[in-house]
C-alpha cells in the first residue's frame, strides 16, 4: 500500500470517532534480544536491541505523520509498562515534552522460575510447569510466577481502571505482548483457554474504539466499557522488509 494511502486510510479512522466513544492505541515493545532467541521475559528488564529501537522509531514516524493529517496528538496520554523495553519504547514514541505514565500493572505475566527459558529448556527442567503454560490452563500454577487466571485479572483490572481514570482521553498504551493477548481477549470475548491464532508483532499498530461512560452512574457501574478492534498487528509502517517483526509468542513453545 502508497505511504499517502495508508496515512489516509488511519486518518479516516481517527476522525470517525463518534462523541459516545475514544481511541486507545495499544502497542507492545520493539524487539530484544531474548525475544530473537525466543526467551520468556516476564519481569525481567531486557532493553530493547537495535532493531528494537528502529522499529520504535517507524512506528513514532508514521504517528508524527497521522498527526500532521489529523491536526492533532493521537492521543492525550501515554501510560507504560515501566519495564525498560516498554518505558523506551514510549518514550520514541510520545512527545518527549509531555509526561510519560508508567504503571507496573501493565508488566509482562510474571513466569517466575521459567523467566530466561526456552520452550526446550522449560520441557526439559520444569516439565510439569511447562505442560499447564502450553496448554493455556488458567489456574495451573507457575514456579515463582503468575498463573494464567491471575495474570489476566491484573491486567484487564489495570486496563479498566485508567479507562475509568481518564474517561475522556483518547490513549497510548505501551506493553508486552501477554498484556496486549489480554485486551485483545476483553475486546473480543475470546477465552484464555483458546490458543492464539491472531498476530502479536513488536511495535506494531493496534487501535480500539472504547465507549465513554454517559453518565455519573455509568462510571460507578460494575459493568466494564465496550471496546471495538479497528486495526490489529498492523504492521503497515514497516518500510523496510528488515524492520519487520517475527510474531515469536506462540513459536516458543511451539
Amino acid at each position: 500500500m502508497k505511504a499517502s494511502t495508508l496515512l489516509q486510510r488511519h486518518a479516516q479512522l481517527w476522525e470517525s470517532t463518534p462523541p459516545s466513544h475514544r481511541k486507545v492505541v495499544l502497542v507492545r515493545h520493539g524487539e530484544t534480544d531474548w525475544n530473537a532467541s525466543k526467551r520468556f521475559q516476564g519481569h525481567t528488564d531486557i532493553p530493547l536491541n537495535p532493531l528494537g529501537v528502529q522499529q520504535a522509531l517507524a512506528l513514532a514516524g508514521h504517528f508524527r505523520q497521522l498527526e500532521e493529517a489529523i491536526q492533532r496528538p493521537i492521543a492525550q496520554r501515554c501510560i507504560s509498562s515501566d519495564l525498560s523495553r516498554a518505558r523506551d519504547t514510549a518514550a520514541i514514541l510520545w512527545d518527549a515534552q509531555a509526561k510519560l505514565h508508567l504503571e507496573p500493572k501493565l508488566r509482562e505475566r510474571d513466569y517466575g522460575h521459567l523467566s530466561g527459558l526456552t520452550g526446550d529448556e522449560m520441557a526439559a527442567q520444569h516439565p510439569e510447569a511447562f505442560q499447564g503454560l502450553k496448554a493455556r490452563a488458567p489456574h495451573s500454577p507457575l514456579p515463582g510466577g503468575e498463573s494464567l487466571h491471575d495474570f489476566n485479572q491484573r491486567v484487564l483490572t489495570a486496563f479498566v481502571k485508567l479507562l475509568s481514570d481518564y474517561p475522556d482521553d483518547d490513549l497510548l498504551l505501551v506493553a508486552h505482548g501477554g498484556v496486549l493477548d489480554c485486551i485483545y481477549r476483553y475486546c473480543t470475548r475470546e477465552p484464555l483457554e483458546k490458543h492464539r491464532d491472531w498476530l502479536l508483532p513488536n511495535a506494531a499498530l493496534n487501535l480500539l474504539q472504547v465507549e465513554k461512560a454517559r453518565s455519573q452512574a455509568e462510571e460507578t457501574s460494575a459493568t466494564p466499557p465496550a471496546a471495538e478492534i479497528l486495526l490489529w498487528a498492523d504492521q503497515s509502517h514497516f518500510v523496510q522488509q528488515e524492520d519487520r517483526p517475527k510474531d515469536e509468542v506462540d513459536g516458543r513453545i511451539a
